[in-house]
């Protein structure tokens, strides 16, 4: 069964929005690429699933606490 994906806030300090995607990117060209062995394919392909998984939770944290700005800025 699949480990379910750290929260980005339950994770090292220095986690970084960023540096994730760009983490992703080099994944999916590697994949893309054609030469790596099965094992390792699927080894990246979770990695990068679960890495997904951290930058969604990420964004819909601050989408949430954009729309409580929002609000606020309507209430005044």
């Amino acid at each position: 069964m699949p480990r379910k994906a750290e929260k980005p806030e339950n994770s090292a300090n220095h986690w970084s929005y960023e540096e994730t995607v760009s983490t992703i990117e080099a994944v999916i060209g590697e994949l893309e690429s054609g030469n790596l062995p099965l094992a390792e394919v699927l080894s990246q392909f979770e990695q990068a699933v679960q890495s997904l998984q951290q930058c969604e939770a990420y964004l819909a944290e601050k989408q949430q606490q954009v729309n409580v700005l929002i609000e606020t800025l309507g209430d005044s």
